[in-house]
């Protein structure tokens, strides 16, 4: 089967911290100045991310690798740099005093909507079942990277969830991630439709936003960059829009007015019959006109499309 051509849409990859330490066999416990990722660990990783797919690396625990959990994921961000790859953002929920992870993960839906992502096109490299829970509750494809653990140590023996793949490592979740792209590619769409929506209720975290979330690398803030230049034109394109309606309709009344009492108080040569469309009846005059008007409106969108590169952003 030929697979279907596609426009490139971008995704991510969020692995947990502690996948990547126990790919290459680092006590958790450990100080992060004694952290040394292996070359496989940091191939994998480097992996991860691609021009079309942002990684994302978190520490979801309360308590966090280390006392400060953003210099500990910086410690692993400097190596995986230095090896040729790229993280381009960092989940802390250890800064974060409000609950934002497990079965109302607020951090991942907050990040999915900062960086505009589809979370069904999105993967979670989990490292327990909390993180597994967080990736449901959003709608995005979680991989069990167990290590040197069993799946009963890990999840118990009722786990809440069992439709997902398990990794021995994270080369093994890479194999998985390679098929699941080429299976979106050959049906055109992921195979996993629904997405969850968070509840109505405000987020807490939306205060402390600036706090768990980190944008890492120049790709990430230039695409979210965009994706702000994006929106603010779409204010200012539905303001003028609105404006110019508004304008438009106080012009076409003036000037009907003015043509009402023209009928009424001055007579005009027999062409005029024809040229103001007199032998049509008026409600199809007056359909003819709005349609008339609608097609230059749209005509003038198209223009301003066009010069100003205008692109709507994606939103799941």
């Amino acid at each position: 089967m030929a697979s279907r051509a596609t426009t490139p849409r971008i995704s991510a990859v969020f692995c947990s911290a502690r996948c990547i330490l126990r790919d290459s066999d680092i006590d958790l416990d450990t100080a992060p100045e004694k952290w040394v990722l292996v070359p496989a660990t940091l191939e994998a990783v480097r992996s991860l991310a691609s021009d079309f797919r942002l990684l994302v690396l978190f520490d979801a625990t309360a308590e966090g690798l280390a006392k400060d959990s953003h210099k500990a994921l910086d410690v692993i961000i400097e190596q995986v740099e230095g090896a040729g790859g790229r993280v381009d953002a960092t989940i802390s929920c250890a800064s974060v005093d409000v609950p934002t992870w497990g079965e109302i993960p607020w951090a991942l839906w907050q990040t999915a909507d900062v960086l505009s992502l589809e979370p069904e096109r999105c993967y979670l490299l989990a490292d327990e079942q909390e993180d597994v829970k967080a990736a449901y509750a959003v709608g995005i494809r979680p991989i069990m990277v167990m290590g040197e653990r069993n799946i009963t140590e890990l999840m118990g023996p009722r786990p809440t969830h069992k439709d997902f793949p398990v990794a021995t490592e994270l080369t093994s979740a890479l194999s998985y991630i390679a098929t699941e792209d080429e299976m979106t590619n050959l049906l055109g769409r992921v195979r996993q439709i629904e997405t969850p929506q968070p509840p109505e209720e405000t987020a807490p975290i939306e205060i402390a936003s600036a706090q768990f979330l980190r944008l890492t690398s120049s790709k990430a803030r230039d695409f979210q960059s965009r994706l702000n230049k994006s929106k603010t034109q779409l204010h200012d394109l539905t303001r003028w829009l609105a404006f110019f309606v508004l304008g438009a309709a106080g012009l076409s009344l003036g000037i009907a007015y003015l043509l009402t009492h023209l009928y009424r108080v001055q007579p005009f040569p027999d062409f005029v019959y024809y040229l103001t469309l007199q032998f049509i009846p008026r409600i199809w005059r007056g359909v003819l006109f709005v349609a008339w008007g609608l097609g230059i409106i749209l005509l003038a969108l198209r223009s301003y499309f066009r010069t100003s590169g205008f692109r709507l952003p994606k939103r799941k």
